[in-house]
């Protein structure tokens, strides 16, 4: 009988007017509890209350990714950590011999990231102002990541990797994209580490 109140159009309104009682509401929460493959539960007492309980699975969370391709590879960037997306001039571009590569973002000099080396890929660009740059911030800083092309944006599950993948430093986790393939899920703050290391 709790249940009900799932239905489309049910509703408990003892008159309908343009902005109420049409009974749209907890059909939409319960269409959006079952695509995240969660279950929902109501429990009802006369005269004391209603209390609906949503459980999800743990393992489970999304996050909107930027899909960018390094090589014949393709990884999942957060976008939430993403700043900017740059095309540099080759008078942007800064390399101090033996110390590190940087790239003038509007008056700061940002470190370059070379993420075909940290992977150990063949990239189709090498050279920053034929490539593209995506501006993306850690905890305290910002680091310019060099990729061959942007894909797009996507909404991706992130995936467990097991326990023998999980300690890949620069890598959160992995998802299965649009097209069925896999990505892996980068990590700002371990591809920063992983960057000053090398």
């Amino acid at each position: 009988m709790n249940r009900l109140i799932l239905l489309p159009g049910f509703s408990t309104a003892e008159k309908v007017t343009d902005i109420s009682g049409r009974g749209v509401g907890m059909d939409v929460v319960k269409q959006a509890v079952e695509k995240l493959r969660g279950k929902m539960d109501i429990q009802s007492a006369e005269g004391k209350g209603t209390t609906f309980v949503t459980g999800f699975p743990l393992t489970m969370a999304i996050i909107d990714g930027m899909i960018v391709k390094v090589g014949n590879e393709r990884y999942i960037l957060p976008t939430v950590a993403i700043r900017q997306l740059i095309r540099p001039d080759r008078t942007a571009y800064n390399c101090i011999v033996g110390e590190a590569e940087t790239i003038n973002v509007m008056g700061r000099l940002l470190p370059l990231v070379r993420l075909h080396r940290l992977f150990d890929i063949e990239p189709v660009h090498a050279n920053p102002w034929e490539a593209t740059l995506v501006v993306m911030e850690g905890e305290k800083r910002s680091k310019c990541l060099l990729v061959d092309e942007i894909l797009g944006k996507e909404e991706v599950v992130i995936k467990n990797l097991g326990e023998s993948l999980k300690r890949i430093k620069g890598v959160s986790g992995g998802a299965i994209l649009g097209d069925g393939n896999v990505g892996l899920i980068l990590d700002p703050e371990g591809l920063f580490e992983m960057a000053e290391a090398n």
